[in-house]
C-alpha cells in the first residue's frame, strides 16, 4: 500500500503545524520531517518552517532508492535528487532521514533534549536520564552533511533497531512506523530528561540607553525574558565564554556575541552597529535587537536563552571551536538555509 494512501501525508503535516508552533521543540526554519512512499522520500525542504506544513508546501519528493544505493557504497556525499520537477530543495539533513529505516522520520532541536546534549558529559546524562526507556545510538558532534551521516551510519549498525539517534550538540532523530510511534517516543524522552528551571530572578529597573540605540537603528528586545542575558551576571558570562554551542545557533546569530560594556561611549556603539549584528548585549542594560532582526534570528535567540537556563552551576558546556564555526558559516547549503524563508 502506498503510505500516501492510508493518510500519512495528512498525519505528517498535522504533526508538523503542530510541534512546529511549539518553541520548546521547533525554532524557527529548524528541525526536518520525513516520510516515506516506495521508493519515494518526501522530506522538509531547506529553509521552510513545519510549522507552515498545512498552508504551503514545505514537503520535496527525493528518490529514495536513488540514496539507498549510494548509502549502501558508503557515500555519504550523495546529493538528494528532488523528483516532479520540484523547485524545492530538499533538507541539508536528508541523509539523516534515509540511513533510518522507519517510515516516519523526526529531526528536532528540542530544547529539554537539546539542554543535556550541549553539555561535556551528554552521552553519561543520557544514559542515565534515558536508560534502556527507548533504543537509541549517541553521536558526538560532526559538521551536519556528509560527516554526520557517516558517524550516524557507522553508530545504527551497532544498534539495529535504534530508533533514537542523540546528535551531541546538536539535537536527536526519532523514527517510528508511524505519526503516533514518533509521538510517543518523543513524549518519553522529554518526561525523561526535562529540566527543572530556577525561579526567574527579581524585575530590573527600564533601560537607560535607550535612545542612543534607536538612533542606531535598535530598539530593546520583545522577549523581556531575554533580555535578562544583559541584567543577569551570571547569564552574561555565559553568553561571553559559552556562545557558540550547536549549529542553528551559529548560522543564524553569528560566530560571537555583540557586547557593549556598562560603560561604552557613543563611538563603541557606532563602531558596533556598523557591523550590523542582529542583537547587542549592552551590560546592565538589555538586549537589543536590529530592526531588520528576522524571525529565525530572534526563534534562536529564543532557543539560546531557554537551553541556558536549563544549565546547572556545575554543568560544563560543550563549546564548538573556531574550525567548526568556520565550516558552518562558509557552508553553501547553510547560506541557502538562512536566506530562504526567514
Amino acid at each position: 500500500m502506498s503510505f500516501a494512501q492510508d493518510g500519512i501525508e495528512q498525519q505528517v503535516k498535522a504533526f508538523c503545524a503542530q510541534i512546529g508552533a511549539d518553541p520548546l521543540l521547533v525554532q524557527g526554519a529548524g528541525g526536518n520531517v520525513s516520510w516515506k512512499d516506495g521508493d519515494t522520500l518526501w522530506v522538509k525542504a531547506s529553509g521552510t518552517w513545519l510549522a507552515d506544513a498545512e498552508v504551503k508546501e514545505i514537503f520535496v519528493p527525493v528518490d529514495y532508492l536513488f540514496l539507498q544505493t549510494a548509502l549502501s557504497r558508503q557515500d555519504y556525499s550523495v546529493q538528494p535528487k528532488a523528483i516532479n520537477n520540484s523547485l524545492l530543495r530538499p533538507s541539508i539533513e536528508t541523509l539523516l532521514h534515509a540511513l533510518m529505516p522507519h517510515r516516519v522520520v523526526v529531526h528536532l532541536h528540542a530544547i529539554e533534549i537539546l539542554a543535556h546534549l550541549v553539555q561535556t558529559k551528554a552521552i553519561k546524562k543520557v544514559q542515565r536520564l534515558v536508560g534502556d526507556a527507548v533504543k537509541w545510538v549517541y553521536v558526538d558532534y560532526f559538521k551536519p552533511g556528509a560527516d554526520l551521516a557517516r558517524s550516524v551510519s557507522e553508530q545504527l549498525k551497532t544498534k539495529l533497531d535504534a530508533d533514537v539517534v542523540f546528535l551531541g550538540s546538536h539535537g536527536v532523530v526519532i523514527g517510528g512506523a508511524s505519526v503516533e510511534e514518533v509521538v510517543a517516543t518523543l513524549r518519553k524522552l522529554l518526561s525523561k530528561m526535562q529540566i527543572k528551571i530556577a525561579e526567574p530572578i527579581a524585575e530590573f529597573g527600564p533601560t537607560t540607553r535607550q535612545s542612543e540605540f534607536l538612533a542606531q537603528g535598535y530598539i530593546p528586545v520583545e522577549d523581556k525574558e531575554v533580555g535578562r542575558f544583559a541584567k543577569d551576571k551570571g547569564l552574561m558570562s555565559m553568553v561571553r565564554c559559552q556562545w557558540a554551542l550547536y549549529p542553528d545557533h551559529v548560522v543564524f546569530l553569528g560566530a560571537k556575541p555583540a557586547i557593549l560594556n556598562a560603560n561604552f561611549t557613543s563611538l563603541d556603539l557606532t563602531e558596533m552597529t556598523s557591523q550590523k549584528p542582529p542583537f547587542i548585549f549592552s551590560e546592565n542594560d538589555d538586549v537589543y535587537q536590529s530592526l531588520d532582526a528576522t524571525a529565525a534570528q530572534k526563534s534562536q535567540l529564543r532557543c539560546y536563552y531557554d537551553v541556558i537556563i536549563r544549565q546547572g552551576e556545575s554543568e560544563e558546556l560543550s563549546v564548538l571551536g573556531d574550525r567548526q564555526v568556520f565550516e558552518l558559516l562558509n557552508w553553501d547549503a547553510e547560506k541557502y538555509r538562512q536566506n530562504t524563508h526567514q
